[in-house]
């Protein structure tokens, strides 16, 4: 079956910040967001965005100069319907990876703005300070632990304000705070960051 095949390829995408457990986490995040508001979700939609959103950061799927949420999308094409998932919903599943990045205009429909705001709410709080320290050295925007920091920092001023949805903006205020806790201890213990 198609969902046996998509977490099989999923399971073997290996990295600290895109990984299969931020695949997962999103998953369950986005199914929660609909039952919060509830709104009936497409799950199958969301379950093959959740797994393969962010395939297309990584070898050898990415592509230079291609954002990786438009080669996600194109991967789509390459592998959902020789799995069996409905190809019908190909194109809303494509819709839903081309806007899930928070710097993305989503398109204006219901999986595709709860989708986005799960995958964001992923670079907040606890678990979006822990992603972004864990790439550190691994990707280009965090080369080191200082731009790391200014990440978080940026993150925590900005993200809250991309949000859609109610229950998204209510878990992000309490995963703003968490930021901002955070950023506000490791000053205090690294001399205002200078020796960080």
């Amino acid at each position: 079956m198609w969902r046996e095949k998509i977490l099989d390829f999923a399971k073997k995408l290996d990295h600290p910040a895109w990984g299969f457990p931020h695949l997962q986490r999103v998953y369950d995040m986005a199914m929660l967001l609909f039952e919060q508001e509830t709104i009936t979700a497409d799950e199958e939609v969301i379950f093959a965005a959740s797994y393969l959103h962010d395939v297309g950061a990584f070898e050898p799927y990415k592509k230079l100069g291609i954002d990786h949420a438009v080669r996600s999308a194109e991967f789509c094409d390459e592998v959902l319907k020789p799995m069996g998932f409905p190809e019908g919903k190909i194109g809303l599943v494509k819709e839903v990876i081309l806007g899930h990045m928070f710097y993305a205009t989503p398109e204006l429909k219901d999986e595709v703005i709860f989708f986005r705001d799960a995958d964001i709410l992923d670079f907040m709080g606890y678990i979006g300070i822990s992603r972004i320290l864990a790439m550190v050295k691994l990707d280009e925007w965090t080369p080191d632990m200082m731009n790391a920091v200014e990440l978080i920092k940026r993150f925590s001023k900005e993200l809250q304000r991309e949000l859609y949805t109610s229950s998204a903006k209510d878990m992000g205020r309490e995963r703003t705070t968490q930021m901002e806790e955070f950023l506000k201890g490791l000053s205090a213990q690294t001399k205002n960051l200078a020796i960080i």
